[in-house]
Parts: C-alpha cells; sequence; structure tokens
C-alpha cells in the first residue's frame, strides 16, 4: 500500500502518531496553495514535487504558533520553487484535480509579478500620465512666452 501525502508530511515533520489528519492536511493544503501561487503546477506523481510540498508543510508544522515576524520561509524552500516551475522531463501521470485546467498552465502574470501591471487603468502604461489632480503633469508641458509652464512653475 502507498503512503498517503499525510503519512509523508508526519514522517518528515516527525510528528507523532496521535497528531490528528486533519491538522497535518491543512498544512498540506497550505504548502501546495503556497507553491501553486509561486506558479509551480500541481504534480502529485512526480517525486521532487511531492518532496517539497512535504518539506514545506513540516517546516509550517514545526513552525505553527511562531509569532517570530523573521520565521520567514527558508531559502532552500523558495528556491525550489525554479527547479519544480518546468515540471518533470517525463509527464508523469495527470492528476485528475489538474484535468479541469486543460494544458495545467497557470493564468496570470505568474509569482512576483507587480498587481496592477497590465492594469488598463494605470495611467503610466496608457499613455494618460496625470500629476494626480486631473491634469498633465508639469514637467511633461511645453513653456509658455512667460518662461513657466502654465502650471506655476518654471519650464
Amino acid at each position: 500500500m502507498a503512503e498517503s501525502m499525510i503519512e509523508k508530511v508526519r514522517r518528515f515533520a516527525g510528528a507523532d502518531p496521535d497528531v490528528p489528519d486533519t491538522e497535518l492536511e491543512m498544512f498540506c493544503a497550505a504548502a501546495v496553495e503556497w507553491y501553486k501561487s509561486a506558479g509551480v503546477r500541481k504534480w502529485p506523481n512526480w517525486d521532487l514535487w511531492v518532496f517539497w510540498v512535504c518539506n514545506l508543510a513540516a517546516w509550517m508544522y514545526d513552525n505553527r504558533g511562531n509569532a517570530d515576524p523573521g520565521a520567514a520561509i527558508p531559502v532552500y524552500i523558495v528556491s525550489s520553487v525554479h527547479q519544480l516551475r518546468s515540471g518533470p522531463e517525463e509527464d508523469p501521470e495527470e492528476d485528475p484535480d489538474d484535468a479541469e485546467s486543460g494544458s495545467g498552465e497557470e493564468s496570470g502574470s505568474g509569482a512576483g509579478a507587480d498587481p496592477g501591471e497590465g492594469d488598463p487603468d494605470d495611467d503610466a502604461e496608457n499613455g494618460t500620465e496625470t500629476d494626480g489632480n486631473g491634469g498633465s503633469d508639469p514637467e511633461e508641458s511645453e513653456p509658455d512666452e512667460t518662461g513657466t509652464d502654465g502650471a506655476g512653475g518654471e519650464g
């Protein structure tokens, strides 16, 4: 019988057998979502993906209740995102949960993208930069015959 993902997380974390599965499931789901939001496709049949998800879930379990703001996810886990984004060399068996997403590629601009990137309302991107008061940027204005830019500043 194959070991479940929860049992793998339990082993990775060194969690006692009396720790409820629901608690470990929460950390496992959070780890899967963390990788998903970083642009990593779900590969439950790829041993390397399973390893990193279990590693992150175990780290989350070990750091539960830690209020230290310096308790950031370790660099070695963050760097695993680059390794996992490319996927396995050979496509492992397709996950039924990903079947409805078509190719499995995430839509959107990916991890780390500026949330406003591509926003049609972003004045700087659509060429209608304003000074924040509805007028054009004074630095872009042509000086009038008085030597000022028409907005009261020197040209």
